[in-house]
């Protein structure tokens, strides 16, 4: 243990690590319950001895008539131990097939992502590791499910550390009384409708009058499974080397000649890393089986939630608009405009200009168009030789001037138009995504 510190910042410290050098930004995710407030007045102890920069990050769901009241507490409480304090409010969730705690959970990593710093701290504990071992177990997860919150991942490029992953509950709240913490109580941790709360309320108090440790047991398990997880990352990364262009991408006629159980695990593997949630297994096996079986001019979709998953041209492709609402017919106006695919910026030097003849809209389908210095052809033919993806296609911008195209995205302008009177429209594409 450093000297000067008390065994439950010490452990902090260590699982910080070097996360702990003074040029560090370290954020809470403080929901203002027992064990988010001990890790911010921990990491505010610890802070004095190891100078980083330490904020905190409240989410408001909005769900509990509280939700104000529990804001402005984490507000106070970060204010006594002069830590800046940031409060993201939702929008009304959308329960979708996953229920009310699953958009919560997402909204909330969403947020999450996008925080300013380099490690983003979660107080959760060991309890709340076997609770999750258990639901993923009853929802039939494999592997990776079962390693049921990771004591270190990346987040969007930030290292997410969860400090008590392997603290009991009771160690926390014994922390928190001698420190004499005030702490929000969410009267929801108590509804037995929800399965986390019937697991903890319920099903883990009746299982350790047996089993004692079943909680400590659990817990062990979850990070064995993290372990063997590990592995087989390692092992998809092997196995993917023969499989792979110059540029790390999959080459989908090589990775077919793996054995069905190996492409499963590099297809797992390089969607993790992108970050792609996948749905069900089933999901997963529909991709394996694809690859396997597609003819090499064929196109397949597979849907992994919003993100739709193309075989196209010996690769593997996401598509994360597959979901976005196309823009409609926009006026024709100086300025940038973000695209589902992409970025347009449009630029008249020496005047701002509103044409209201001219419009900005997708491109469509069945269209012919004649672009300088080639001949006359269909859209989605020209398109197809500049390498832009069938999904894409449709999607892209045009310029429509009296319901007449006169400039696509990727392609320029049409033949006769004098370049020289133009505005000057920029694309710039979004960078695929090739697993």
């Amino acid at each position: 243990m450093t000297a000067g510190m008390d065994s439950l910042v010490a452990h902090i410290h260590a699982a910080l690590g070097d996360y702990c050098k003074t040029d560090r930004k370290i954020c809470v995710a403080l929901s203002g319950g027992m064990d988010s407030v001990v890790l911010l007045q921990a990491l505010a102890q610890l802070r004095v001895q190891m100078p980083f920069a330490l904020s905190a990050l409240h989410v408001n769901h909005g769900l509990s008539p509280h939700a104000a009241d529990w804001a402005e507490i984490c507000q106070q409480a970060c204010l006594a131990l002069d830590v800046p304090c940031e409060i993201s409010t939702l929008p009304p969730l959308k329960a979708a097939g996953g229920g009310l705690e699953r958009a919560a959970r997402e909204a909330r990593y969403a947020v999450f992502s996008q925080v300013d710093a380099d490690v983003l701290c979660m107080a959760h504990h060991q309890n709340d590791r076997a609770e999750t071992l258990l639901l993923n177990l009853f929802r039939g997860a494999g592997l990776q499910g079962l390693a049921a919150m990771p004591g270190t991942r990346f987040l969007n490029g930030k290292c997410l550390i969860r400090p008590f992953i392997d603290v009991p509950r009771s160690d926390l709240r014994a922390w928190a009384e001698a420190h004499d913490l005030r702490w929000i109580e969410d009267e929801s941790n108590n509804n037995l409708h929800f399965r986390r709360n019937y697991l903890r309320h319920v099903v883990l108090p009746a299982v350790g009058q047996q089993f004692p440790a079943v909680v400590s047991v659990l817990a062990r398990t979850a990070a064995q499974m993290q372990e063997q997880t590990a592995l087989l990352a390692r092992l998809a990364e092997l196995d993917a080397q023969g499989c792979q262009d110059e540029n790390g991408h999959l080459i989908i006629s090589k990775l077919a000649l793996l054995p069905m159980d190996a492409v499963r695990n590099v297809l797992k593997h390089r969607l993790n890393r992108l970050g792609v949630n996948i749905p069900s297994a089933r999901r997963l096996e529909a991709l394996a089986e694809q690859i396997v079986d597609v003819r090499p001019d064929a196109e397949v979709m597979v849907r992994f939630g919003d993100i739709a998953c193309y075989l196209w041209r010996d690769q593997i492709r996401l598509d994360r608009a597959a979901q976005h609402r196309l823009p409609g017919l926009a006026v024709f106006a100086t300025g940038g405009t973000a695209w589902p695919d992409g970025q347009l910026t449009i630029n008249y030097p020496g005047k701002i200009i509103v044409q209201a003849e001219m419009k900005i809209g997708p491109v469509g389908q069945g269209h012919r168009f004649h672009p300088q210095g080639r001949c006359r052809g269909v859209l989605s033919e020209l398109l197809r030789e500049k390498g832009v993806p069938p999904w894409v296609r449709s999607r892209l911008p045009g310029l429509w001037q009296d319901d007449k195209l006169c400039w696509v995205a990727g392609i320029g302008w049409e033949s006769g138009i004098g370049v020289g009177n133009c505005p000057e429209i920029i694309w710039m594409p979004s960078a695929a995504e090739i697993l």
